[in-house]
Protein backbone atom coordinates (compact mmCIF):
# COMPACT_ATOMS: atom_id res chain seq x y z
CA UNK A 1 0.00 0.00 0.00
CA UNK A 2 1.30 3.73 -0.96
CA UNK A 3 0.80 5.72 1.91
CA UNK A 4 1.15 9.74 1.88
CA UNK A 5 3.62 11.43 4.30
CA UNK A 6 3.08 15.21 5.35
CA UNK A 7 5.70 16.66 7.40
CA UNK A 8 3.76 19.73 9.10
CA UNK A 9 6.77 22.73 10.95
CA UNK A 10 3.31 23.29 13.30
CA UNK A 11 -0.23 21.70 13.52
CA UNK A 12 -2.39 22.73 10.49
CA UNK A 13 -5.13 21.05 11.19
CA UNK A 14 -7.76 19.82 10.33
CA UNK A 15 -5.92 16.10 10.67
CA UNK A 16 -7.36 12.34 9.86
CA UNK A 17 -5.88 8.91 9.75
CA UNK A 18 -2.69 8.67 11.04
CA UNK A 19 -0.52 11.60 13.26
CA UNK A 20 2.93 11.31 14.85
CA UNK A 21 3.51 14.01 17.12
CA UNK A 22 6.66 15.37 17.24
CA UNK A 23 8.11 17.26 20.68
CA UNK A 24 11.64 16.02 20.87
CA UNK A 25 12.21 18.37 23.40
CA UNK A 26 11.11 17.15 25.43
CA UNK A 27 7.40 15.39 25.89
CA UNK A 28 7.59 13.19 22.94
CA UNK A 29 11.30 11.78 24.11
CA UNK A 30 9.57 11.72 27.80
CA UNK A 31 6.87 9.57 26.91
CA UNK A 32 8.74 6.74 25.40
CA UNK A 33 11.26 6.74 28.08
CA UNK A 34 7.99 6.45 31.15
CA UNK A 35 6.59 3.76 29.26
CA UNK A 36 10.43 1.87 29.39
CA UNK A 37 9.92 2.52 32.74
CA UNK A 38 6.79 0.51 33.58
CA UNK A 39 4.05 3.07 33.03
CA UNK A 40 0.60 1.69 32.23
CA UNK A 41 -1.53 5.40 31.12
CA UNK A 42 0.60 8.44 30.61
CA UNK A 43 -1.84 11.55 30.89
CA UNK A 44 -0.97 14.65 29.08
CA UNK A 45 -2.73 17.65 31.16
CA UNK A 46 -2.08 21.45 29.95
CA UNK A 47 -3.39 22.88 33.38
CA UNK A 48 -0.88 22.74 36.72
CA UNK A 49 -4.50 23.24 38.86
CA UNK A 50 -6.15 20.10 37.17
CA UNK A 51 -2.99 18.43 36.98
CA UNK A 52 -2.86 18.60 40.98
CA UNK A 53 -6.05 17.32 40.75
CA UNK A 54 -5.94 14.24 39.37
CA UNK A 55 -2.94 12.96 40.41
CA UNK A 56 -4.28 13.76 44.34
CA UNK A 57 -7.56 12.12 43.25
CA UNK A 58 -5.93 9.01 41.58
CA UNK A 59 -2.09 8.68 42.85
CA UNK A 60 -0.76 9.39 39.52
CA UNK A 61 3.04 10.40 39.38
CA UNK A 62 3.03 13.91 38.73
CA UNK A 63 5.86 15.13 36.32
CA UNK A 64 5.75 18.32 34.19
CA UNK A 65 7.00 21.64 33.86
CA UNK A 66 6.92 25.61 33.82
CA UNK A 67 9.70 27.48 32.33
CA UNK A 68 11.72 24.41 31.99
CA UNK A 69 11.30 23.68 35.95
CA UNK A 70 8.87 21.83 38.34
CA UNK A 71 6.03 23.39 39.68
CA UNK A 72 5.49 23.20 42.89
CA UNK A 73 4.15 20.26 44.80
CA UNK A 74 5.36 18.09 41.67
CA UNK A 75 7.11 15.00 42.26
CA UNK A 76 9.50 15.22 38.85
CA UNK A 77 10.07 18.09 36.19
CA UNK A 78 9.78 16.67 32.68
CA UNK A 79 13.84 17.05 32.49
CA UNK A 80 14.78 14.03 30.63
CA UNK A 81 18.11 13.11 32.61
CA UNK A 82 15.38 12.97 35.81
CA UNK A 83 12.97 10.60 34.02
CA UNK A 84 15.87 8.08 32.82
CA UNK A 85 16.26 6.81 36.84
CA UNK A 86 12.79 8.17 38.21
CA UNK A 87 10.08 5.51 39.59
CA UNK A 88 6.61 5.82 38.47
CA UNK A 89 3.60 3.44 39.35
CA UNK A 90 1.27 2.46 36.62
CA UNK A 91 -0.11 6.15 35.86
CA UNK A 92 1.53 9.43 35.15
CA UNK A 93 0.46 13.01 34.65
CA UNK A 94 2.78 14.92 32.49
CA UNK A 95 2.65 18.67 31.67
CA UNK A 96 4.38 20.80 29.62
CA UNK A 97 3.59 23.97 27.35
CA UNK A 98 4.29 23.03 23.63
CA UNK A 99 2.89 19.63 23.59
CA UNK A 100 -0.60 20.26 24.69
CA UNK A 101 -1.32 23.27 22.50
CA UNK A 102 0.02 20.42 19.72
CA UNK A 103 -2.49 17.35 21.16
CA UNK A 104 -5.74 20.27 21.10
CA UNK A 105 -5.39 21.07 17.67
CA UNK A 106 -4.88 17.06 16.28
CA UNK A 107 -7.76 15.06 18.21
CA UNK A 108 -9.38 15.32 14.54
CA UNK A 109 -7.13 12.38 13.61
CA UNK A 110 -7.99 8.39 14.02
CA UNK A 111 -4.77 7.58 15.60
CA UNK A 112 -2.32 9.31 17.13
CA UNK A 113 1.42 8.67 18.50
CA UNK A 114 3.65 10.36 19.93
CA UNK A 115 7.36 10.48 17.98
CA UNK A 116 10.88 11.72 19.06
CA UNK A 117 13.75 10.11 17.70
CA UNK A 118 14.46 8.24 20.87
CA UNK A 119 11.59 5.63 19.29
CA UNK A 120 11.97 6.42 16.12
CA UNK A 121 11.84 3.16 14.09
CA UNK A 122 9.50 2.06 16.66
CA UNK A 123 7.42 4.58 15.85
CA UNK A 124 7.56 4.87 12.08
CA UNK A 125 6.41 0.98 12.11
CA UNK A 126 3.41 1.26 13.73
CA UNK A 127 2.28 4.55 11.80
CA UNK A 128 2.76 2.73 8.92
CA UNK A 129 0.65 -0.46 10.55
CA UNK A 130 -2.13 1.96 11.48
CA UNK A 131 -2.47 4.11 8.11
CA UNK A 132 -5.09 3.64 5.95
CA UNK A 133 -2.69 5.55 3.59
CA UNK A 134 -1.95 8.72 5.34
CA UNK A 135 0.87 9.53 7.95
CA UNK A 136 0.83 13.53 8.92
CA UNK A 137 4.37 14.12 10.95
CA UNK A 138 3.23 17.00 13.16
CA UNK A 139 5.83 19.67 14.71
CA UNK A 140 4.86 21.01 18.26
CA UNK A 141 7.31 24.40 17.86
CA UNK A 142 8.79 26.07 20.51
CA UNK A 143 6.26 29.09 21.97
CA UNK A 144 4.05 29.31 18.45
CA UNK A 145 7.08 29.11 16.23
CA UNK A 146 9.25 26.49 14.23
CA UNK A 147 12.54 25.04 15.38
CA UNK A 148 15.21 23.26 14.18
CA UNK A 149 14.74 19.85 16.57
CA UNK A 150 11.25 19.19 15.66
CA UNK A 151 11.83 19.38 11.86
CA UNK A 152 14.94 17.61 11.81
CA UNK A 153 13.36 14.44 13.51
CA UNK A 154 10.42 15.06 11.08
CA UNK A 155 12.98 14.73 8.36
CA UNK A 156 14.29 11.42 10.00
CA UNK A 157 11.28 9.68 10.53
CA UNK A 158 9.72 11.13 6.73
CA UNK A 159 13.15 9.19 5.14
CA UNK A 160 12.80 6.27 7.48
CA UNK A 161 9.09 6.28 6.38
CA UNK A 162 10.02 5.98 2.86
CA UNK A 163 12.47 3.46 3.36
CA UNK A 164 9.62 1.03 4.97
CA UNK A 165 7.20 1.71 2.10
CA UNK A 166 6.16 3.41 -0.91
CA UNK A 167 5.71 7.11 0.40
CA UNK A 168 4.99 10.28 -1.83
CA UNK A 169 6.18 12.94 0.28
CA UNK A 170 4.01 16.13 0.63
CA UNK A 171 4.25 19.53 2.93
CA UNK A 172 7.79 20.53 4.09
CA UNK A 173 8.92 16.71 4.03
CA UNK A 174 11.53 17.16 1.03
CA UNK A 175 12.76 20.16 3.40
CA UNK A 176 13.26 18.25 6.25
CA UNK A 177 14.98 15.52 5.36
CA UNK A 178 17.67 17.92 3.42
CA UNK A 179 18.52 18.96 7.14
CA UNK A 180 19.23 16.05 7.99
CA UNK A 181 22.44 16.49 5.06
CA UNK A 182 22.99 19.29 6.89
CA UNK A 183 23.57 17.75 10.51
CA UNK A 184 24.06 14.40 10.18
CA UNK A 185 24.84 14.83 14.04
CA UNK A 186 21.36 15.24 15.48
CA UNK A 187 23.11 16.91 18.53
CA UNK A 188 24.37 19.96 16.43
CA UNK A 189 20.55 20.65 15.50
CA UNK A 190 19.12 20.63 18.74
CA UNK A 191 22.14 22.05 20.22
CA UNK A 192 21.20 25.27 17.86
CA UNK A 193 17.70 25.26 17.88
CA UNK A 194 15.55 27.69 20.49
CA UNK A 195 14.51 24.85 22.31
CA UNK A 196 17.81 23.68 22.93
CA UNK A 197 19.33 27.44 23.70
CA UNK A 198 16.61 27.93 26.05
CA UNK A 199 17.47 24.33 27.81
CA UNK A 200 21.05 25.26 27.97
CA UNK A 201 20.41 28.65 29.80
CA UNK A 202 18.57 26.39 32.33
CA UNK A 203 21.75 23.83 32.42
CA UNK A 204 20.03 20.74 31.18
CA UNK A 205 22.74 20.34 28.67
CA UNK A 206 22.21 16.31 29.09
CA UNK A 207 18.66 16.16 27.94
CA UNK A 208 19.88 17.61 24.74
CA UNK A 209 22.34 14.45 24.72
CA UNK A 210 19.57 11.75 25.40
CA UNK A 211 16.67 13.20 23.15
CA UNK A 212 19.46 12.70 20.58
CA UNK A 213 19.56 9.36 20.33
CA UNK A 214 18.00 7.43 17.76
CA UNK A 215 15.93 3.94 17.85
CA UNK A 216 16.75 3.30 21.89
CA UNK A 217 13.00 2.56 22.64
CA UNK A 218 10.45 0.54 21.43
CA UNK A 219 7.57 1.94 23.54
CA UNK A 220 5.61 3.93 21.36
CA UNK A 221 2.69 6.12 23.19
CA UNK A 222 -0.50 5.98 21.69
CA UNK A 223 -3.67 8.39 22.40
CA UNK A 224 -6.34 6.45 23.35
CA UNK A 225 -8.77 8.92 24.67
CA UNK A 226 -9.51 12.86 25.28
CA UNK A 227 -11.28 14.96 27.43
CA UNK A 228 -12.35 18.34 27.32
CA UNK A 229 -12.96 20.04 30.91
CA UNK A 230 -13.95 23.37 32.22
CA UNK A 231 -10.07 23.12 34.03
CA UNK A 232 -8.42 21.85 30.72
CA UNK A 233 -7.51 19.02 28.78
CA UNK A 234 -6.71 15.54 29.16
CA UNK A 235 -5.42 13.68 26.83
CA UNK A 236 -4.58 9.67 27.77
CA UNK A 237 -2.00 7.61 26.10
CA UNK A 238 -0.94 4.23 26.13
CA UNK A 239 1.81 1.94 25.10
CA UNK A 240 1.14 1.04 21.28
CA UNK A 241 2.50 -2.41 21.89
CA UNK A 242 -0.36 -3.62 24.28
CA UNK A 243 -3.04 -2.14 22.02
CA UNK A 244 -4.41 -3.76 19.09
CA UNK A 245 -5.44 -1.92 15.93
CA UNK A 246 -8.46 -0.11 15.80
CA UNK A 247 -11.06 -2.17 13.93
CA UNK A 248 -12.66 -0.33 10.46
CA UNK A 249 -14.88 1.73 11.23
CA UNK A 250 -14.33 2.38 14.87
CA UNK A 251 -13.33 5.91 16.42
CA UNK A 252 -11.31 6.94 18.61
CA UNK A 253 -13.05 7.74 21.84
CA UNK A 254 -13.35 12.01 22.49
CA UNK A 255 -15.30 12.71 25.71
CA UNK A 256 -16.12 16.47 26.12
CA UNK A 257 -17.37 17.47 29.42
CA UNK A 258 -18.64 20.95 30.01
Amino acid sequence: MSVRIRVDLLPKPPYRDTVVLIDVLRTCTAGAMLFERGLERLEIIDSLKLARQRAESTGATLLGERAGLPPEGFNYGSSLAEIRDVTVNSHAILTSENAPKALSLITGAETIFLGSLYNADAVARAALQHSKGEIFLVCSGFLGQEDLDDTLTAGYLAARLKSLAPTPLEGASAFAIALLKAFPDPLEAFWRSSTGHYLRGLNMVEDLAIASYVSQSECVPMLQSSEQTQQGNIFSFVNAESREPRAEGEEQKDVVRR
